[in-house]
């Protein structure tokens, strides 16, 4: 075994922070997807229900056509701790309605606000199977919700959640308990949407 020889020095450091900051400021943790290859197990195929998630060319396509209406849902664990204050941003675009869900564990659908391609959205309880969906926010027009690409983000900060669409204000309402940490992507029937990334921040 060759001899290993170490050399030590002691160097003064002039530039080292006495009084350093015991308080963490922002966000602590990130979950961040760009789609570029399947990293989180987004793709299914359900031949039933005419669903479908691929990832392809550094996006989500999510295709829903069934033969009744419905929504279809799609969700990733991200290790989002709701207990603190959190943001999730994301881009999207569809020929109907797409939404952001949050808050899904595998008993409880979570929380959606949906756009659609009209310039409308709307905020839902998603229910679970014993429970159906409530309406938080019925569906209204605003004008920040543009034709193609919305970038949207829910934030909830305190007692609140606020939801914006390219950097404006949709809403603002009391936030209600949450019971998963996944995030994920919710369609109505007849949509074909697409997402190009999906940051979660606590």
């Amino acid at each position: 075994m060759a001899g290993v020889t170490t050399l030590t020095s002691c160097v003064k450091n002039e530039y080292y922070n006495t009084t350093p900051n015991t308080t963490p400021v922002g966000y602590q943790n990130i979950f961040d997807d760009n789609f570029d290859y399947d990293s989180h197990n987004w793709s299914f195929t359900d031949a039933y229900n005419n669903a479908s998630v691929r990832i392809t060319g550094g996006q989500l396509k999510y295709v829903y056509n069934p033969a009744n209406d419905g929504t279809n849902t799609v969700a990733v664990n991200t290790g989002l701790n709701t207990n603190y204050n959190f943001l999730i941003q994301t881009r999207m675009q569809s020929n109907n309605a797409m939404g952001l869900v949050w808050g899904v564990s595998n008993n409880d659908y979570g929380f959606s606000l949906f756009i659609d391609d009209q310039g409308y959205f709307a905020v839902y309880k998603e229910g679970n199977t014993n429970t159906a969906v409530k309406t938080l926010i019925d569906w209204q027009y605003n004008s920040a919700i543009v034709a193609g690409w919305n970038n949207i983000e829910v934030e909830q900060q305190g007692d609140y959640w606020i939801g914006y669409a390219n950097g404006k204000k949709l809403f603002e309402i009391a936030a209600q308990n949450l019971y998963g940490s996944k995030v994920g992507y919710i369609v109505m029937a007849g949509t074909t949407g697409y997402a190009d990334y999906l940051t979660v921040q606590w």
